[in-house]
């Protein structure tokens, strides 16, 4: 029954050693894995600061177009009442 102890010692001798070479792996899956979160939190951050400049850009293109259709209403609102002034003028002075 001797040499039957000897080669279990042997084989949990082994299998200590594989489970060590299996946390070893998982460490270095575990190293990959923060260093892709850190390489990922990276560029979101440096996407937010490029989507946030974006956004402002667009809002001040709103901002532009809007200014520009008050100015269009205001000038359509005065050439409208301008030239209806002027048909009414000429119409009462028409005899």
């Amino acid at each position: 029954m001797a040499w039957v102890d000897v080669r279990f010692e042997a084989m949990q001798t082994h299998m200590e050693k594989r489970f060590e070479q299996i946390d070893k792996r998982f460490e270095q899956v575990d190293k990959r894995f923060e260093l892709m979160q850190a390489n990922m939190d990276k560029r979101f951050e440096s996407m937010q600061g490029n989507m946030d400049k974006r956004f402002e850009s667009v809002q001040q293109d709103i901002r532009n177009l809007h200014q520009r259709m008050d100015s269009f209403m205001r000038w359509s609102f005065g050439v409208t009442i301008g030239v209806g002034g002027i048909i009414i003028g000429v119409l009462k002075l028409w005899p």
